[in-house]
């Protein structure tokens, strides 16, 4: 896991200015760097050794023939079984990393060898004999990529904070969307001219333009019609193959372990081929909120090395500076991922596993169960809505004004109304709907049938990709930690996905699909548990010392007066260090 850098430039480059900003990306990789120089291009690579820690997969990693040159960031698990295909096909290897099958690879398939990747990816191939750089990143976006492109002279990063001084003005349609969504949605980011390659697409650098191709999205069809219990069976064996493959490691490995179902059935398996297996969990003094004793049931049950973090008040507010210094752009989650990075780190490890797309995948969320009543309440006519949201908890329900199948999704998942987003910021709620609108060109699922697939499509690509993952990376990276997300393989959730959505419901189990896969490996207490969001005891401690927090005094009386969820203040306090004016 690491940061990559590279600048094509039509004036020459500033080599030492070059390594400086590197440098800023330190954290990301603090085992090695390394950097690389040709005419007006310059590639820079900052390096957490987690598979091969020898120097044969330093980066830049440049071919045998001295043609083709290599930045990436992420891990490839079926790296294995790709190198020996290239073998055969005569390519010899001078190290053991994912690194070099990439390469080799791509000098092998061109722009196919992606198809054929089974990871997490973001990286950059410079081929020097027609002078182009070829880039790409992984269908979920589970590893970052962005970008800057502006009259001949092309940036790219693992982090913004390298390319801030090419833009730092401030989006406006990115500001409404973190107060409709919780995160930025990419291609934007909160500043102007500063972009996200988008995952699942690949690009060729060439002649001062960026071509782009999609390469891979999520499929919910055609739908898999054998038995259930078949079907139990099938996702049973890709879980196991998808975290057997993701422990592979040459570094400290250990999981995540919250209690909840997710993280649960990641440590039993993970158990099954790692004997005194490493978790880590965070634990509250605040035992309604603490998750200990779920906690508890896996580690005695598989005798793990286990840690448990102490997260308390005096924490909280000792850390909020550091956590808002670590993210690039505004994001309302992660002090979660923040704090059990932190600890894993403390503890030892370099690499985690984590439960990330679970609920996307197996169909946990609320979103899910919400969205028919949505889908009835958006055909009523306007005035009914308008009635329905005077209660304060219901003026999300302006959302379902949107003319299009977001309407189904946002009053669920959004955090603003159009109006309050409007009033805020000062803006003509026209122009918030308009972005709304925008925001939909983007993430159309018009292509699917289903409700509840439109839904989980919502959940992959605007939540977990934009706010979950952009997080675990961001937090993960900013504690010299690679955090793996065994949920999100390929082959699991190309099978996953085309399950029937009625297959996954149950009256009183939730992820009934993921819950029988794992019940014979994780306890019953965990399986049959009500779902409980990892939030942590924030609103408590918030609300105690909100005098101690820069907001408007308006706001928080509406807080202190339970007029505003503690969510919602929370959002405008990650906003307001991109705006002053909030």
């Amino acid at each position: 896991m690491c940061g990559i850098l590279g600048q094509i430039t039509s004036k020459p480059i500033d080599q030492n200015e070059f390594r400086k900003t590197l440098l800023l990306m330190n954290h990301r990789g603090p085992d090695d760097n390394g950097v690389y120089f040709d005419k007006n291009l310059a590639f820079g690579h900052t390096r957490l050794s987690i598979l091969d820690l020898s120097n044969q997969a330093h980066q830049p990693m440049i071919s045998t023939h001295k043609d083709y040159t290599l930045v990436y960031n992420g891990e490839i698990y079926n790296f294995a079984e790709i190198k020996r295909e290239l073998e055969e096909k005569g390519h010899s290897f001078h190290s053991h990393s994912d690194t070099e099958v990439i390469l080799n690879g791509f000098i092998e398939y061109q722009e196919e060898i992606v198809n054929k990747l089974n990871g997490m990816f973001a990286f950059a191939i410079y081929n020097k004999n027609n002078n182009d750089v070829f880039l790409a990143r992984d269908r979920s976006g589970i590893k970052p990529l962005y970008y800057y492109n502006k009259e001949n002279d092309f940036s790219f990063s693992s982090e913004i904070k390298a390319l801030k001084c090419f833009s730092s003005k401030i989006n406006l349609e990115a500001k409404i969307l973190f107060l409709l969504l919780g995160s930025v949605p990419e291609p934007m980011t909160i500043y102007e001219n500063i972009l996200m390659f988008p995952a699942g697409h690949y690009a060729y650098y060439s002649n001062g333009k960026l071509k782009t191709t999609r390469f891979s999205e999520y499929q919910y069809e055609t739908k898999i019609t054998r038995p259930y219990h078949e079907i139990v069976q099938d996702v049973s064996d890709l879980l196991h193959k998808s975290i057997k493959r993701h422990l592979i490691s040459d570094a400290p490995i250990g999981t995540f372990l919250s209690g909840g179902l997710d993280s649960s059935a990641i440590t039993a398996i993970a158990a099954q081929y790692r004997d005194n297996l490493q978790t880590l969990s965070l634990v509250f003094e605040e035992k309604n909120l603490s998750e200990e004793y779920y906690q508890n049931l896996l580690v005695k049950r598989y005798n793990t090395d286990h840690t448990s973090f102490l997260v308390d008040e005096s924490i909280f507010l000792a850390s909020i500076e550091e956590f808002m210094a670590s993210f690039d752009q505004p994001s309302i989650d992660g002090l979660n991922t923040f704090f059990v990075a932190k600890a894993a780190r403390e503890s030892g490890l370099k690499t985690v596993l984590s439960g990330v797309g679970g609920d996307e995948i197996f169909y946990g969320y609320p979103s899910f169960k919400n969205a028919k009543t949505l889908n009835f309440l958006a055909k009523l006519p306007s005035f009914i809505i308008r009635g329905l949201q005077i209660p304060h908890k219901y003026k999300k329900l302006e959302l379902l004004h949107i003319e299009n199948e977001l309407a189904s999704y946002l009053p669920t998942r959004g955090i603003f109304s159009p109006t309050e987003i409007a009033g805020f910021l000062g803006v003509d709620i026209d122009f918030v709907y308009k972005t709304i609108a925008r925001l939909w060109e983007e993430y159309n699922s018009s292509h699917i049938k289903a409700l509840d697939d439109k839904v989980s499509f919502f959940e992959l690509n605007l939540y977990m990709k934009n706010q979950l993952l952009r997080d675990t990376d961001t937090f993960g990276m900013a504690n010299s930690l690679e955090i793996r997300v065994p949920f999100l393989d390929k082959e699991l959730v190309d099978y996953v996905l085309k399950i029937k959505p009625e297959e996954k419901y149950a009256r009183n189990i939730n992820k009934i699909i993921l819950a029988d896969a794992s019940r014979s490996l994780v306890p019953n207490e965990v399986i049959n548990r009500p779902k409980m969001g990892f939030t942590l005891p924030f609103e408590y401690w918030f609300r105690k010392n909100i005098h101690k927090f820069d907001l408007d005094d308006n706001i928080k009386n509406k807080f202190l007066n339970k007029q505003l969820h503690w969510s919602r203040v929370w959002a405008l306090l990650i906003l307001s260090r991109y705006d002053e004016k909030l």
